[in-house]
């Protein structure tokens, strides 16, 4: 389940640098990473994408099921629902986001060892 998550969490993020791209000039340069840590008794996973980032209002929605702000037939709008759900009650971790608008998202997942 962990491994469908960080999947969905990088196809977003892979599907966003995408529209930046198309969107900005030509010096625009998409970029996504991971990066895992340990925090004490927690492991700590950060995906993090360049794209146009979110408002405020789409991220009080991005958890809920069915939500999403691509085009009809390009999501359903279940993945971030399942990931949060995957992440805090399969995992009794969190799954948190930070994004600046027109700037960056990250996602983070947080999970006990």
């Amino acid at each position: 389940d962990l491994g469908s998550v960080v999947l969905n969490l990088l196809t977003n993020a892979f599907y966003e640098v995408n529209e930046s791209k198309q969107q900005n000039s030509t010096d625009y340069e998409p970029t996504v990473s991971i990066a895992t840590k340990k925090v004490g008794k927690h492991l700590e996973i950060r995906i993090t994408d360049n794209g146009n980032g979110m408002p405020q209002e789409v991220v009080d929605k991005i958890f809920q099921p069915f939500f999403s702000t691509k085009p009809t037939g390009q999501g359903t709008g279940l993945g971030l629902s399942m990931s949060y759900d995957i992440i805090t009650k399969g995992h009794s971790g969190e799954l948190k986001v930070n994004t600046r608008p027109r700037e960056s998202t990250e996602f983070i997942i947080v999970i006990p060892k």
